[in-house]
């Protein structure tokens, strides 16, 4: 399903992303399987659609996840420090999509949460974990070192993380 959520905190910024979860037939706006599952925010690469990463939401989503692709700085002058904030909002989002009965999510989403990126969005994921205490997890995939600075954030990261580098 895709969905754009307004975070009226940041002057009602627009967040739009494509989510993906376990569902008992292919389709948009498909009903979703029975049970609740846990959240992952997903960050792409710097100029890289979140198209590039199919093979990676088809795999966890498989696994029992609702991937959340956020896409947003996309272009060529991208604010990492919005796009971690962008992360970080739509893990909450996502959450309160449990008791929004009106949604596709309701009743389906789990309070446990991790966020995840490649590149550019491995970076805005540390600077997600600095703007949500609600995020249980971090996965990076070759994470860039972002502005405000993703290496200086990593000192104050206590939960579960796995970097993945070349």
């Amino acid at each position: 399903t895709s969905k754009t959520f307004i975070d009226a905190t940041r002057n009602n910024r627009n967040v739009p992303a494509e989510i993906y979860y376990p569902s008992n037939s292919d389709g948009d706006n498909v009903t979703v399987a029975s049970g609740t599952f846990p959240v992952i925010a997903f960050g792409h690469g710097f100029v890289m659609g979140i198209d590039s990463y199919e093979n990676i939401w088809t795999a966890l989503v498989a696994e029992g996840f609702i991937v959340a692709m956020v896409n947003t700085e996309t272009g060529f002058s991208p604010s990492h420090n919005n796009f971690g904030k962008d992360l970080a909002f739509i893990i909450d989002q996502i959450t309160q999509e449990n008791t929004n009965n009106g949604s596709v999510l309701f009743n389906a989403v789990s309070s446990m949460s991790a966020v995840m990126g490649h590149s550019m969005g491995g970076g805005a994921s540390f600077l997600a974990i600095a703007n949500n205490n609600n995020i249980d997890a971090m996965v990076t995939l070759a994470p860039a070192e972002t502005n405000p600075s993703a290496i200086a954030t990593s000192s104050s990261i206590g939960i579960p993380s796995l970097i993945l580098a070349g």
